[in-house]
């Protein structure tokens, strides 16, 4: 069976504007004072981001499984754990939280990534799809160990329960991914991650799966911007969508566009010079930190009246390096050669 030679440069570079859209959309909850709404550049969408992330992610986890499973469990620790206890303890010092027994419990339950299962939000807002792919790193012996039938048939069902839900939250109020519990997110998100797990195992099905996930996300995107009409039909604000709502819809698809063209045709990229390849990986690299500590950044910038947005993204990206820099010990280990797919990088958030 032949593998594809990934750029996987390519991928880290990608993760760092995933991360970028999900920061930006960030900004307003924040700087509320400032933008009251979310101008344009924000609304490549977070969701829409937090999709790519987990392609990206199965991709990366199929990939890294099948190079060593006696140690898998291990790598994925030292790749994720670090730097996710320096967030926690970051957003503990920003928030200022007030001692207690509740709080000791949360943070806990966050620790273990059992949020989201016994509560319905994460300490760290953005953590609830980190706590996701922990479950789904969990299970990726499992999956490993599956039929491609069996895992299509997993596939769909996750997808169908994903479209269900985003009716659900228009007719019947459910939450939003970030505030489900019970574990829920497995069912209703796993499609798109398995997707690419099965992609990286069996790339002789690549063209099948880039049908596959090219229809999804089609579907997500028309589904969601149907509904969005719907509801400014009956409120009689037709005109809004056209002129306003439409092109944010737009915006939202080309990211899913871009994800999906980097992950199903990433090997017609052109080799690209050693130093291109580290900057992008450093890039990848703090894209982890990145978006676990901006909300944290932004938080404290607001506390202090800092309201200005260079200053804010400039800072979130160099608190995020030096948290890269000083505690993801396992990227830094990681090394670069100057041959075409052989890049082994550590690609999940």
């Amino acid at each position: 069976m032949k593998k594809i030679a990934y750029n996987w440069e390519v991928l880290a570079l990608t993760r760092f504007l995933l991360a970028m859209i999900v920061l930006l959309q960030h900004i307003p909850a924040i700087f509320h004072n400032k933008y009251p709404i979310m101008p344009w550049f924000s609304r490549f969408g977070a969701f829409e981001a937090v999709l790519g992330f987990l392609l990206i992610s199965g991709l990366s986890i199929g990939n890294s499984i099948q190079k060593n499973q006696s140690s898998f469990f291990n790598r994925r620790l030292q790749r994720i754990y670090p730097v996710y206890v320096v967030s926690v303890i970051l957003h503990c010092v920003v928030t200022k939280n007030l001692l207690s027994g509740e709080f000791f419990l949360i943070i806990l339950l966050n620790l273990l990534f059992l949020n989201q299962i016994f509560t319905s939000s994460s300490f760290i807002v953005v953590a609830w799809s980190l706590s996701l792919e922990v479950w789904l790193y969990a299970l990726a012996p499992v999956f490993y160990k599956l039929s491609f039938k069996t895992l299509m048939i997993l596939i769909y069902i996750s997808f169908a329960a994903f479209l269900i839900h985003i009716a659900g939250r228009t007719t019947f109020h459910w939450p939003y991914y970030a505030g489900v519990s019970y574990g829920f997110n497995l069912l209703l998100l796993s499609f798109i991650w398995v997707a690419g797990f099965v992609y990286s195992k069996m790339p002789e099905k690549r063209k099948f799966l880039a049908i596959n996930v090219a229809v999804f996300f089609v579907i997500y995107i028309a589904l969601t911007t149907v509904i969005e009409l719907l509801h400014d039909i009956k409120h009689g604000k037709t005109g809004d969508f056209y002129h306003n709502e439409l092109v944010f819809y737009v915006l939202q698809f080309l990211t899913l566009v871009i994800v999906f063209i980097v992950v199903f045709f990433n090997h017609y990229v052109i080799n690209l010079s050693i130093g291109v390849k580290k900057f992008f990986n450093l890039l990848g690299n703090i894209s982890y930190p990145l978006y676990l500590t901006h909300r944290s950044v932004f938080i404290f910038l607001n506390n202090q009246k800092i309201e200005n947005l260079p200053v804010a993204v400039v800072s979130a990206i160099i608190v995020a390096f030096l948290v890269y820099w000083i505690f993801d010990f396992y990227s830094k280990k990681k090394k670069i050669r100057d041959t075409s797919g052989v890049l082994q990088q550590s690609l999940h958030t």
